[in-house]
């Protein structure tokens, strides 16, 4: 059964590792490095008789379409995050460009084979009141522009206050703290999200927080998904053993090809899990 190549959740590979990526498919492999023990490193074959899909995840696409005739003996499927900017990352691009690159993906490779990401969702204590990069105003606008481009998933998450999303916070913005909202304001939140998601067409799916299911209409979400990516290509069978990367994960089986240390994320989010360091 072939592989699907996971592009990468440890760093933004089309938009800043896309040539790397391009020299190692031309070797046809590349080594991957365990993130808990680097020393410890893999060889992943990447030619096309061994890879069934490619999956990318990215925040600006824009080198890739200008290259995207290289993937053609692939099949691909695309994670885009599309979330407004806040000082919570050092750079990101303006959500009109993000809605072009939106827009050529899908009359490229067709929206079903297209994830818009909202996520995370992160609240913070400053001078006393709770702020957040949630924007209902905005959110909805971006819920009209995918809907009408035919998109029909998007995923979204509360983010996770993990020790280093603590110290990085506290490192960055003294005097102010992540906030972890109470599970009954999250329902509220995610409810209203899905009204609005539903009314242009979209389905909301949570990634990695189970615990907004129980509002009608959350589906869970698999971000490597096996059996939507068999639907999608029926002749290419892919594994869709579940193999989750932290709880809550509904993902099967791929192979990450990222690196957190040897390739690092210039869009240094300070809620990603896969930015080691804020400098």
């Amino acid at each position: 059964m072939k592989t699907i190549i996971s592009a990468s959740r440890r760093t933004d590979i089309p938009a800043f590792y896309l040539r790397q990526f391009m020299e190692d498919i031309r070797r046809g492999e590349t080594e991957v490095g365990n993130p808990f023990y680097p020393a410890q490193k893999r060889r992943v074959n990447l030619r096309p008789d061994a890879v069934a899909w490619i999956v990318f995840w990215s925040r600006n696409y824009s080198k890739f379409l200008r290259m995207h005739d290289f993937f053609a003996a692939y099949n691909l499927f695309f994670h885009f995050t599309i979330l407004p900017q806040s000082k919570l990352e050092k750079a990101a691009i303006p959500i009109h460009l993000a809605l072009k690159q939106l827009e050529r993906l899908t009359a490229l490779y067709g929206p079903e084979r297209i994830i818009w990401r909202y996520d995370p969702l992160v609240f913070w204590q400053e001078n006393g009141e709770l702020h957040t990069n949630y924007n209902q105003a905005q959110f909805t606008l971006l819920c009209k522009e995918a809907g009408a481009m035919g998109i029909r998933r998007c995923y979204t998450s509360f983010a996770h206050t993990y020790a280093k999303f603590i110290k990085r916070f506290s490192q960055r913005f003294p005097g102010e703290r992540p906030e972890n909202l109470q599970l009954a304001d999250q329902l509220k939140i995610i409810a209203r999200m899905q009204e609005i998601a539903s009314g242009f067409g979209l389905a909301l799916y949570s990634c990695c927080n189970d615990s907004l299911l129980q509002i009608q209409g959350i589906n869970k979400g698999h971000c490597i998904d096996g059996h939507l990516l068999n639907r999608l290509v029926p002749a290419e069978r892919v594994s869709h053993a579940k193999a989750p990367t932290r709880e809550d994960c509904g993902c099967t089986k791929s192979v990450d090809i990222g690196d957190y240390r040897h390739q690092p994320c210039p869009f240094g989010c300070i809620y990603c899990y896969a930015n080691p360091l804020w400098k």
